[in-house]
């Protein structure tokens, strides 16, 4: 009986993949990033990441759309809502700036680059969702806040408090790449994010072994 023959496919942490990516880029940097926009057509780990968080940045802006229609505004300038409303929105703010940047954590050192490149993918998209709760917090901690203090001002702070936290935190620019990249080997591990992240993304189901 002939030995199985197994594919060189391995397991990913992005959704709708298979479960499987194609093999790395190996030696692949911010140099060969071709670009946000450019990217969402090529194919890659890292359009189709892009691609997902633009969709996901659409959801607060359509909040913002109905908010109106949700919230009833009070009679005062500031609608019924004290000035001590705006601290929760403010300290939830904080809480993004401070703690958002501190992920991921840093990469054990010493995994072999295949091995590296799984765990520095898994982290790095772990860290963009954590980024984008902590920034998407503040925006929608605004709502319930506006509905009970009777502001739209309420929603509308929480807004511009958490949005541009949002593209800053979230948003995978090659700069953001860069930065968590840096944090994952400042261990002194080799993550090898790039090279899993302008690795072709697959099409359909994976190969039978």
């Amino acid at each position: 009986m002939a030995p199985p023959q197994f594919s060189m496919y391995s397991p990913s942490p992005f959704p709708g993949d298979g479960g499987r990516i194609v093999e790395p880029v190996f030696g692949a940097g911010r140099a060969d990033d071709p670009g946000f926009a450019a990217s969402l057509r090529s194919g890659t780990l890292l359009g189709r990441l892009r691609t997902m968080m633009l969709v996901l940045l659409v959801a607060p802006v359509l909040i913002a759309a109905i908010t109106p229609l949700i919230v009833k505004d009070g009679q005062g300038r500031m609608g019924d809502a004290p000035w001590w409303f705006y601290v929760p929105l403010a300290a939830g703010a904080l809480l993004a700036v401070l703690a958002g940047p501190r992920a991921p954590r840093p990469m054990a050192a010493g995994q072999p680059p295949a091995q590296a490149v799984q765990t520095s993918l898994l982290q790095f998209r772990q860290a963009l969702l954590l980024r984008f709760a902590l920034a998407e917090g503040v925006i929608l901690l605004g709502l319930p806040l506006a509905m009970i203090g009777h502001s739209e001002l309420l929603f509308a702070a929480g807004f511009v408090l958490g949005y541009p936290l949002l593209i800053w935190l979230a948003l995978p620019t090659a700069g953001t790449v860069d930065g968590i990249r840096r944090r994952l080997e400042s261990s002194g591990a080799e993550s090898h994010l790039w090279a899993g992240l302008l690795a072709k993304a697959p099409r359909g189901e994976a190969p039978a072994a």
